[in-house]
């Protein structure tokens, strides 16, 4: 393939919603890594500023916002993604869904997660150098994931009693900030 020149490659141009999705986002991933991400999560573009994302193209009047958290969970230098997004059309009770990508061995972004849920609560107790995730949603008990070396999977379930005795962060805290 010949490029002309200032013309770019398809592995350094950002898809449409890729460059919505990451619109003011600090993170190390390269264009290509982006446009990965922007590909799983499957969002179209809606048409609305406000909310950009659209499930699919049947359900621009639905739209959605979508915010990005870039982490290092694991403290490797590799960026985890967290992507907060949804609705009541897209996620029912919970309001918004979560996703999580990570970085697998081949160096390729895994879909984590990616069910209804609030932006998760960080909490200090880890496993294979990953903390375990609380995510809340409707009802009165919370589901606390745990990785397991690949993915992460339910754990268990914490009252709301219990929630307040845990020793957590807020997501927000843990964004990379260069």
């Amino acid at each position: 393939m010949f490029l002309l020149w200032g013309q770019l490659s398809y592995s350094q141009q950002v898809n449409e919603v890729a460059t919505l999705l990451f619109k003011n986002i600090k993170t190390n991933l390269t264009p290509a890594e982006k446009n990965h991400i922007a590909t799983k999560l499957g969002f179209v573009p809606s048409g609305n500023k406000e909310q950009p994302f659209a499930q699919d193209k049947e359900s621009r009047e639905y739209p959605f916002n979508a915010l990005v958290y870039a982490t290092d969970l694991n403290k490797d230098g590799k960026e985890e993604i967290f992507i907060h997004y949804g609705n009541s059309y897209t996620s029912g009770q919970a309001g918004s869904s979560i996703a999580l990508f990570i970085k697998n061995a081949a160096g390729t972004y895994t879909e984590n997660l990616g069910f209804p849920g609030l932006a998760p609560d960080v909490l200090t107790t880890t496993s294979k150098g990953y903390p375990d995730l609380l995510i809340g949603g409707p009802g009165f008990e919370y589901p606390v994931w745990r990785w397991n070396g690949k993915t992460y999977n339910l754990l268990k379930m914490v009252s709301d009693k219990d929630y307040e005795k845990l020793k957590k962060v807020n997501l927000e805290a843990l964004v990379v900030r260069e």
